[in-house]
């Protein structure tokens, strides 16, 4: 490799020319690395054993001893989060075959610096010989360049493994990879390019806010402790729903099995009648009627909603409102031969096969059974405020741009069409709701209607921004007015890829909700999913420990600390000419000028395709930038247009207590202007 470099006097290795390449150990000093310096301004380690890119840096390449020993600039490093068990690549699907490489070594060629290596096929002929190389554009954004030489033609195609979740975007050829950790390449696929683009990523724990972890039941395999959903009883003892089928209580800090053999349970609210759960074929009720502190009684509430087995028919609450009607959702089913609203289009739609999945369900006080709500996919959180409003989150995949919080009320239609299949006009879903009327599939159906449906689509109340705050949104959980700080009924809502907490500010616009979401904590210690406000106000965050990102199965609960004033955007409204930035602190002296303030729109694609990166992605010119009095507004005025969003990044701002502005973008859900 051509390249030079000069000695300084503390042993610093300053890049001349070219490049340069020194060999170091990895953290457990049992293989070999390549630290590679280059007189670009920039320099990368390497791993030949996976293979693949660790991270890169600037400044000083690193440091040489006195015995020739080198050390990079670990401390400077900025990873790429690259590989799944200790390698990137494999092929094939379900299952995925290992890949064992072969290093091939080091080539310059076009100014750029290649590492090169092979893979065989175990069982076969195959090959394929790989070589990759980075550019860096800039801190933000960083591309890793590949070209595949195949040995010959072949329908196998080539697996690649990265954590998606720790970048804002994550691009392949252009466009926003939608799943985490896998990219499937096409057969016989000759070149990609992978674009990572950073947030920033130090953690945020605003002022006044502390997480602790409490002790949790660790039972053997396969009853594992998951919790998917909590509650607190009048005296404050603790319930929750597991994956594997138990409700378990804390009371006095003890733990104990409530009830147990129950079906993926992923939900549970606790009354005065007993404890309710969501199992994936019934709603249950929990009597314990002989006080020993275990369920004696399980009594089915409603199974007339339709259930195959298949593994994606999950069903989530139940959420009761102040009149005693309850209120649960339920997933559609995934890889099922089935109608579906895009016959041509992506293969992998979600479909319905016997009806009323996708749905928001109602059970009235009195028993009756209501189709509530429709156009759901993967509706994995649910959750109703103070008024008896009820939420959803929705993920992100066909027919779901990204994920969401959706205001939901009677009869409206969310987005997805497999649940429209269950209009009486289609004549595929008996009329009779219960799980025994089950009647022979017609042939033929009248097709969708895209323009009809797409109009009748009632759009979210807050896209949840995937890739960069969310990818597997949890139950959202509404804040009381005291206890957690400046943020009352706000909705908090975990996400279990990226080990986060977000917040969000509705407001209400021609009648329906909008508003923005804020970064609020990140990361948690696992893999989060459930919330619920305990009577103190404290908020406890359940992590299931498993799904796109693995974890331990915890309980953390986030306590605010009232003697202490967070300094966070508290919301943002919209304005007849912009935006108001409401503040929880007083910013302090300075003047902010329109040039300081960064405002990005885009829209969501509405397609039968997974997911849908940000287009149509423009800088919207403020005009002006003014500050109240106070110091606790920020009014914006500037253009903007219905049915977009907007991601609002402030510049480095300090309050007048001296804190920083750590959560400092929001991304703003735009359907409507004022009238």
């Amino acid at each position: 490799v051509p390249g030079s470099f000069e000695l300084g006097e503390g042993g610093e290795v300053v890049v001349a020319d070219g490049f340069v390449i020194r060999e170091v150990q990895n953290v457990d000093g049992d293989q070999t690395l390549l630290a590679v310096g280059t007189d670009q301004g920039f320099h990368f380690l390497y791993d030949p054993n996976m293979p693949g890119m660790v991270g890169f840096w600037r400044g000083l390449f690193g440091r040489e001893d006195e015995a020739g020993g080198f050390q990079h600039n670990e401390r400077a490093l900025k990873r790429f989060h690259l590989g799944r068990g200790g390698a990137t690549w494999s092929y094939g699907e379900k299952p995925r075959h290992a890949l064992s490489p072969e290093w091939l070594g080091v080539e310059v060629h076009e100014g750029q610096i290649w590492m090169k290596y092979r893979f065989n096929e175990p069982e076969g002929p195959l090959s394929w010989e790989v070589e990759e190389t980075l550019v860096v554009e800039s801190d933000q954004t960083q591309h890793i360049h590949f070209n595949i030489h195949p040995s010959a033609e072949s329908d196998l195609y080539l697996n690649y493994w990265v954590q998606q979740t720790k970048f804002k975007r994550l691009w392949t050829n252009g466009q926003q990879n939608q799943r985490n950790l896998l990219k499937n390449l096409h057969p016989n696929q000759k070149a990609f390019t992978i674009s990572f683009f950073r947030r920033k990523e130090t953690p945020t724990l605003p002022h006044g806010y502390s997480v602790e972890v409490i002790d949790v039941p660790t039972p053997k395999a396969p009853y594992l402790f998951e919790p998917t959903d909590l509650d607190f009883a009048e005296n404050g003892d603790l319930y929750t729903s597991n994956r594997t089928g138990q409700v378990w209580k804390r009371a006095g800090g003890e733990w104990s099995i409530f009830a147990d053999g129950l079906h993926e349970a992923n939900g549970i609210r606790v009354t005065h009648e007993g404890v309710y759960v969501m199992q994936r074929p019934e709603l249950t009720l929990l009597k314990d009627t002989d006080g020993d502190g275990q369920a004696d009684v399980y009594e089915t509430i409603e199974d007339r909603f339709r259930f195959t087995g298949n593994y994606h028919e999950f069903a989530y609450g139940p959420r009761i409102n102040s009149e005693g009607d309850l209120f649960f959702s339920t997933g559609l089913s995934s890889g099922a031969n089935y109608y579906n609203a895009a016959p041509d289009g992506y293969p992998n739609q979600m479909t319905s096969p016997l009806g009323y999945r996708g749905w928001v369900m109602k059970r009235t006080r009195g028993g009756e059974l209501i189709p509530y709500a429709s156009g759901l996919r993967s509706p994995a959180g649910i959750g109703m405020n103070a008024k008896d409003e009820l939420f959803i989150t929705d993920n992100q995949g066909d027919w779901v741009a990204s994920s969401y919080l959706g205001h939901v009320e009677e009869g409206d239609f969310l987005g997805h069409p497999s649940s429209l299949w269950d209009k009486p006009e289609f004549g595929l879903t008996p009329k009779v709701l219960d799980y025994k009327t089950v009647e022979k599939i017609p042939e033929s159906s009248v097709q969708q209607d895209y323009y009809r449906f797409s109009k009748a689509r009632k759009r979210p109340a807050v896209w949840l921004s995937h890739g960069d705050l969310t990818n597997s949104p949890g139950h959202p959980s509404f804040a009381p007015e005291e206890g957690f700080g400046p943020f009352a009924g706000q909705a908090f809502i975990a996400d279990i890829a990226h080990r986060t907490i977000v917040r969000c500010a509705l407001e209400k616009v021609a009648g329906q909700y909008q508003g923005a979401v804020f970064p609020f904590i990140r990361p948690l210690s696992s893999s989060a999913y459930s919330t619920r406000f305990d009577s103190r106000g404290n908020l406890w965050v359940g992590s299931v420990g498993r799904g796109w990102v693995a974890g331990d199965p915890i309980i953390e609960i986030i306590r605010f600390d009232k003697m202490k004033t967070p300094f966070e955007m508290q919301r943002i409204e919209l304005t007849a000419d912009g935006f108001d930035i409401y503040l929880t602190q007083a910013i302090g002296s300075g003047t902010l000028k329109p040039e300081d303030i960064l405002v990005t729109e885009y829209e969501y694609h509405y397609w039968d395709g997974y997911g849908s990166e940000p287009v149509n992605e423009r800088r919207v010119p403020i005009e002006r930038v003014g500050v109240s009095g106070d110091g606790e507004r920020i009014s914006l005025t500037l253009p903007r247009r219905e049915e977009t969003v907007l991601e609002i990044k402030l510049p480095v701002l300090k309050s007048v207590s001296g804190l920083t502005l750590e959560n400092d973008y929001a991304i703003y859900t735009l359907n409507r202007l004022l009238p």
